[in-house]
């Protein structure tokens, strides 16, 4: 029973997947086709949308060193035993805070050092 709902699964995952496929390239051909019978340059039209994507590596590789900033001074401040107290009571939390503390401030600079300059 249990091999029959796995099996209904990945064929439902795969119809789904294939319907859609059909589904776009059915629309995409009927649109093609009503600007072919209003005279339109297709070229034009597909030429507009350009668009290049952009892996963010700045931006990431400034996240990774952030937190990787707040985790090596968590562990130079867990020596000190009154932040060793807090972490202790916090359960780890404050280790976890510190974390998303330096990776937010590490996106903010990223965000001010990736943007583009207005010359």
């Amino acid at each position: 029973m249990e091999d029959l709902m796995l099996a209904l699964i990945w064929l439902g995952f795969f119809a789904s997947v294939f319907f859609g496929w059909y589904y776009f390239l059915q629309a995409r051909s009927k649109e093609r086709m009503a600007l072919i019978e209003r005279d339109k340059d297709v070229s034009e039209i597909y030429a507009k949308r350009e668009f290049r994507f952009r892996f963010p590596w700045l931006k990431l590789g400034l996240l990774i060193t952030g937190v990787a900033f707040g985790g090596t001074l968590i562990v130079f401040l867990s020596s000190i035993p009154t932040v060793e107290r807090v972490i202790d009571r916090t359960d780890g939390f404050a280790i976890f805070i510190a974390l998303m503390l330096f990776g937010g401030i590490s996106m903010i600079i990223a965000h001010y050092v990736d943007k583009p300059s207005k010359n």
